[in-house]
């Protein structure tokens, strides 16, 4: 009997170390579409990438200002346009809230005087 309960503790162990979710999120506004992945990589951590791609009928701006926003946090940043993309570096965070399948994020971009606003979801 013993053994069974220490085979069950252990299971329930290896179970909470299980790969986490990802969620991939995207949206378009008139000029902008954006990809946006989250991986939560335990409940209170998770780590974020994405892509801002230019769709406009102009040539694309040098550099944006963008900001997605959700009820976990944000990011956003000043960032040079390359060949049309900018990409989302790399973000992290331990001991903080999380992402949910469910939420809908808030983008922001910002070039040239211009501002477009859209919201992602996940997909």
């Amino acid at each position: 009997m013993k053994k069974i309960g220490s085979l069950l503790a252990i299971l329930l162990i290896l179970s909470g170390c299980a790969e986490g979710d990802r969620y991939n999120f995207n949206g378009s506004g008139d000029n902008w579409d954006v990809f946006y992945t989250v991986d939560v990589t335990s409940p209170d951590s998770k780590e974020a990438t994405g892509k801002i791609v230019y769709t406009g009928e102009e040539p694309p701006p040098d550099s944006i200002i963008y900001s997605i926003e959700s009820t976990a946090g944000a990011s956003s940043g000043n960032a040079m346009v390359d060949g049309g993309e900018v990409l989302v570096g790399k973000s992290t965070c331990e001991g903080c809230a999380v992402i949910q399948q469910g939420d809908e994020l808030k983008v922001e971009i910002k070039w040239d005087g211009q501002v477009e606003e859209f919201a992602l979801t996940n997909q």
